[in-house]
């Protein structure tokens, strides 16, 4: 595959899907007042977990109508991981004993032991969100310098961080757009994405900007688009598998989430960081060759410069012998 020569239409794609990502957040809050929906574990609430025997869908339905009383926004859902499981999420802290009752208005009778209730505060779930913001700025900012101690170069260093955040940027926006809640497994996700986003970018990097022996710059963003579209379209399939055949949901918000930011990973850096880099690298030529030239230069003026010296000595010379 051949990209554009021209840069700035290599741009145009990465900045069209930054812009589509940055509109769907931005709708998101406008309507809920957040970026992305929050789960349990950030805004407060129950995880109920009931352990049976068997699944049966019609009993689950009539379970979210009989929780939807109490909490309008209840999920209900099943897990098939080790034994099978109800799981129940809802804003409201519930007792065991209204519990119970629904469930058995529902057609499923329960002892104690069946059921497990982990119930998050509103205070609590805040905190673990603004540590959960910490996390992920933080690893940004250890990623930018390990990268920038790499290179040694603003723009290059720059390239590839802007790279990792649209493919997270990316991910948020489908994460609203699919009903995908922050949770701490589509959290881990995320920080997940950092690592993969930057290994294909890395890799682009270090061929255009430290081995340019090996070829042309054509020949070495090629060269990197077969290395690093293999990598990731691996990545890929192997999540998409994870997402297909798991059973816990934990897992499917982790591949699913990963997913969506390979998908974006494509544009951002096949095009993305590719114009970025052609800009900078092109940039960087016309210095040198302006460079060469002026030491070329140099010389001849300094030629020039002796020459006429010389001749003005000629002229005193002659004046001399005149008088």
């Amino acid at each position: 595959m051949k990209l554009s020569t021209n840069y700035k239409i290599l741009l145009i794609p990465a900045i069209i899907l930054l812009i589509f990502s940055l509109g769907v957040i931005a709708i998101n809050y406008a309507s809920t007042g957040t970026i992305v929906d929050m789960g349990i574990d950030f805004k407060g609430g129950s995880h109920i977990n009931i352990e049976i025997d068997t699944v049966d869908q019609n009993i689950i339905k009539q379970i979210s109508d009989n929780f939807k009383e109490i909490d309008n926004k209840v999920v209900v859902r099943t897990s098939s991981g080790i034994g099978q499981s109800i799981i129940i999420e809802t804003e409201k802290n519930i007792e065991m004993q209204k519990i119970k009752e629904l469930l058995s208005t529902s057609g499923l009778n329960v002892t104690n032991e069946m059921i497990s209730i982990q119930f998050v505060g509103a205070a609590l779930g805040s905190q673990f969100f603004k540590e959960a913001i910490s996390a992920v700025i933080i690893a940004l900012l250890l990623m930018a310098l390990v990268i920038f101690l790499t290179f040694k170069t603003i723009v290059p260093s720059f390239a590839i961080i802007q790279a990792a955040i649209v493919d997270i940027i990316f991910a948020i926006a489908m994460m609203n757009i699919f009903g995908i809640e922050l949770s701490m497994a589509s959290l881990a996700a995320l920080l997940m994405l950092l690592g993969y986003s930057v290994d294909t970018d890395v890799l682009l990097t270090t061929r255009l900007i430290k081995r340019t022996d090996e070829g042309t710059l054509d020949e070495r963003i090629n060269a990197s688009m077969k290395t690093g579209i293999t990598m990731t379209t691996a990545a890929i399939v192997a999540f998409v598998v994870l997402y297909i055949f798991s059973t816990s949901q934990i897992l499917d918000e982790i591949s699913i989430v990963i997913i969506f930011g390979l998908l974006a990973d494509y544009i951002s850096t096949w095009f993305g960081n590719v114009g970025i880099l052609r800009w900078y690298i092109e940039k960087d030529n016309k210095k040198d060759d302006v460079g060469e030239k002026i030491k070329e230069i140099q010389p001849i003026k300094k030629n020039i410069k002796q020459q006429t010296k010389n001749k003005r000595k000629t002229l005193r010379k002659k004046k001399g012998k005149n008088r």
